[in-house]
């Protein structure tokens, strides 16, 4: 058994297999990592600084924005995918708590929007989520949590289980509960459901126009919605009895100079709209394995993904360094207020705006 934290916000490492890009762990290869059960709880600290407006010059409620995180769970919870509701996901919450800061020991999901300076914000983020999981084989995958005084010990039967996510919201950033978002604020339903996904267990997507692409700018509500990429992925992490039935896949491979092609970014597009809609990147050895596709007829696209500092590690914000000739140093591969960062953005899929 081992657990794992990690922070999701700038920069996400993989080890991938499946489409929608699943967070994963390593358990004799790449597994995806979800909640045990497809029910999950959370808590709120309805305590909301100055920073997030109901109008420009007032700020928003406790109940409001709690209004807008329980908006952003119904978008999880309640996207059709082909016309049906394919997950099988419920959501129970919120109760209020005091916590302010990410606590990775207590088994609680935890919405700060007040967190003290303790809690690091990098540059450029304005949300980010704190995961961990637990990993191995079961039923040798334990796990504990304490809460106060009181240490408890569970059992994960997965080879891989979420068991513990805060999402915490930048006190430096403005947001807003307006409809439509102020256009100087980010949108906080839209910031929370890509946060969420991240907490259901989602990574993220290269698709730009998703809720889990890892740009965003103020005055964009876009992200409140699902798309297809999005809907898929909850489907196949907590599928409903019709999932299976309902979608096929997609599986290939991609190969380079003969030999399977690790990370490449691998993009599905309805032939007859020509919409991208679902993506994923491929395993160690170049397969590619696509579930929860919808019936038609599609168009795969391969594009390849710019490698991180760490050799052999590839980073999911990263999406567009096909277009910079992998350098690290020239936009758009490299991040947004890098300070070695050169030339412009010329790729329309990537965003000059934030991190989530």
């Amino acid at each position: 058994m081992a657990l794992v934290t990690a922070g999701l916000a700038l920069t996400l490492y993989a080890l991938l297999l499946f489409a929608y890009n699943p967070e994963q762990d390593d358990v004799n290869g790449p597994v995806p990592t979800r909640w045990p059960n497809s029910n999950i709880t959370w808590e709120i600290n309805p305590a909301v600084g100055n920073n997030i407006f109901q109008t420009p010059s007032m700020p928003a409620s406790g109940a409001q924005v709690t209004a807008a995180i329980q908006n952003s769970f119904n978008s999880w919870t309640m996207t059709p995918l082909g016309g049906q509701i394919l997950n099988a996901l419920t959501v129970t919450g919120p109760t209020t708590t005091t916590l302010t800061d990410p606590d990775v020991n207590d088994c609680l999901n935890v919405f700060s929007f007040t967190p003290s300076s303790a809690v690091d914000f990098s540059t450029g983020t304005i949300a980010f989520t704190d995961v961990v999981t637990t990993f191995g084989t079961p039923p040798n995958n334990t796990y504990t949590c304490t809460v106060g005084n009181n240490t408890t010990t569970h059992s994960c039967p997965l080879p891989s289980c979420l068991i513990d996510t805060d999402i915490a919201f930048n006190p430096s950033q403005d947001f807003s509960v307006t409809t439509p978002a102020l256009a100087s604020d980010f949108d906080l339903q839209s910031v929370a459901t890509h946060e969420i996904g991240h907490m259901l267990g989602l990574d993220h997507s290269g698709i730009t126009h998703v809720v889990m692409f890892p740009f965003g700018d103020t005055g964009q509500s876009e992200q409140r919605n699902l798309a297809v990429d999005d809907a898929a992925g909850l489907a196949f992490l907590y599928p409903s009895a019709t999932f299976g039935t309902s979608t096929g896949s997609i599986a290939g491979a991609v190969t380079l100079n003969g030999t399977g092609a690790f990370a490449a970014h691998v993009v599905v597009i309805d032939a007859t709209t020509g919409n991208v809609v679902v993506d994923g990147l491929t395993n160690q050895d170049g397969s590619y394995n696509i579930q929860g596709v919808l019936p038609g007829n599609y168009h795969v696209m391969v594009l390849p993904l710019a490698p991180d500092f760490n050799s052999g590690v590839y980073v999911l914000s990263d999406f567009g360094g096909w277009a910079c000739g992998y350098s690290e140093n020239s936009a758009p591969c490299c991040q947004p207020g890098f300070s070695n960062c050169t030339g412009t953005l010329s790729n329309p899929t990537n965003y000059t705006g934030k991190f989530f």
